[in-house]
């Protein structure tokens, strides 16, 4: 939308803050447009797995997200039980 500094810098202050495995951005087809630079950011400064999910915040989504998300969840998990093996 607009350029937004701010949020990439707050959202790297809660990165630092919180350690998350993951950042998975939850965003309506209006914000959609931000999510590119929102997950170049995540990846390349912090090197975090990211995944954007547009919504229309309806019900019919449900069932999509909820596959979308486990799989993320899954893959994390396999990647930190191989860190963890060496």
């Amino acid at each position: 939308m607009t350029p937004n500094n701010k949020r990439l810098d707050d959202l790297s202050n809660m990165i630092d803050t919180f350690q998350p495995d993951v950042v998975i951005d939850f965003v309506c087809h209006a914000y959609n447009v931000e999510s590119y630079k929102v997950g170049q950011h995540v990846s390349e400064k912090h090197g975090l797995p990211f995944l954007k999910i547009e919504s229309d915040y309806s019900d019919g989504d449900i069932g999509q997200l909820k596959t979308r998300i486990q799989a993320l969840f899954e893959s994390v998990k396999d990647v930190n039980d191989e860190i963890c093996r060496n």
